[in-house]
Formats: C-alpha cells, structure tokens, sequence
C-alpha cells in the first residue's frame, strides 16, 4: 500500500511519523505549511477538510485525526505487535490509554501550549493557563503510578498508547518535575529507535526549508 504523510515539524504529525517507523513501513512525507494560502485551497481541504496535518493518503483513502491514524495503522499491522488483538486480554486497557491520551492529557496539555506559547498576546486568554495546569497534573498523577516501575503503559509491551501519550508529555517537559517515573519514561521512549528514525526523517525531507514551528514537540 503506497502511504503518504501530509506532515510539517512541530505538530501532531510527528507521533504518526514515529508509528510509521515503528512498523518500519514505507512511506512518502509531503510537507504542507498549514499557515499558508496552499493549506487553505481547496485540493488540500479535499485531503483535511480544515486544512491541518497530519493526513495520510493510504492507496485511495484518506484519513486525518493522528489518534484515529494511529488506531488503524496498529490495528492493521498486528506483526508489530503495537496493538493487543481485539479478544486480548490487554486491550481495554489499551483503548483506556489511548483515549486517555487524546482526550484527557492532551486536552489540558494543548491549552497550555496553545495559550502560552502560540497565540499572540493579543488572542491568547492567560486565565485558562492556571486552571489548565492544574488538570495537567492531576493527568500525570494518574500516569505516575502506573509507569512507576515498569517499561510501558500496556501489559509491559510498547503501543501505540505510549507514542500517544509519550509525544504528549513530551511538549511540556518542564512540568515533569517531581514526576520521576514519567521523566523516566519520556527519556525511555526517545531512545527508541522508531522515534529517532522519525525524527531524522522528517529531517531529511526538510532541509534547506523553513517552516514555521507551532509546538514543541520533535
């Protein structure tokens, strides 16, 4: 199946990237600068309709959503083994992590971002910024215990719920302190040779450009 990544550095695109590598699949990186009129056309808006990243173009189908690409992707590699099978014991609490995730750690760490680091002053509302850290870390307190001691979030086995949730805690580095076993797990996570193919990738695809970077993430 011919795979392409609509992709740009610094976004959500990145974990999709690193599942991607994690499979050791091929696959072609189509950069797309969602702050320009291109993004905005309507031939890019045929492939995400709001004109975002990531999306993947698999043969004729087209998806967006990096938690719902990721799903499918893992889901329909299952020789990689970085989904438990649907009857596995294992798997409700893979679909726990992996919405967790997305709606849950995501949710509080992207307001922070979004409200500190990229909106302008003028747009940006500062008052959400306390309340979302709080929620923040009552996420990572949940996450705490369960990595405390143990390799992965899954049946000790490397998922697709750990490269949800690790390149999330991976945005706001500085507010693991006094969360030794997610400082722990991040740096575990970065060592993987998925995520370092990922991020040389993306490199490889990108130099001699300039992109404009939107998170803080890879």
């Amino acid at each position: 199946m011919d795979l392409t990544l609509y992709d740009m550095p610094k976004t959500r695109a990145f974990r999709v990237r690193w599942l991607l590598e994690e499979i050791d699949l091929d696959y072609r990186l189509e950069p797309v600068d969602i702050f320009s009129a291109a993004a905005q056309s309507p031939a890019y808006r045929a492939i995400h309709p709001l004109g975002q990243v990531p999306a993947l173009r698999a043969g004729d189908k087209i998806m967006f959503e990096s938690g719902a690409i990721l799903h499918w992707l893992a889901d329909i590699h299952p020789e990689a083994q970085l989904a438990p099978l649907p009857d596995a014991p294992a798997r409700a609490e893979y679909e726990q992590w992996m919405f967790f995730a997305v709606g849950t750690l995501e949710f509080s760490a992207w307001e922070i971002v979004l409200h500190e680091h990229i909106l302008p002053e003028d747009k940006a509302v500062k008052a959400i910024v306390p309340f979302a850290r709080t929620r923040y870390r009552d996420a990572l307190g949940v996450l705490e215990p369960v990595v405390n001691g143990r390799d992965y979030l899954v049946d000790e086995h490397f998922t697709a719920a750990d490269i949800l949730t690790g390149h999330t805690l991976m945005w706001l580095p500085e507010l693991l302190d006094g969360y030794p076993a997610l400082r722990a797990y991040t740096r575990r996570l970065s060592q993987r040779r998925g995520f370092l193919q990922a991020r040389l990738h993306a490199k490889s695809h990108t130099a001699g450009r300039q992109h404009v970077e939107t998170q803080h993430e890879d």
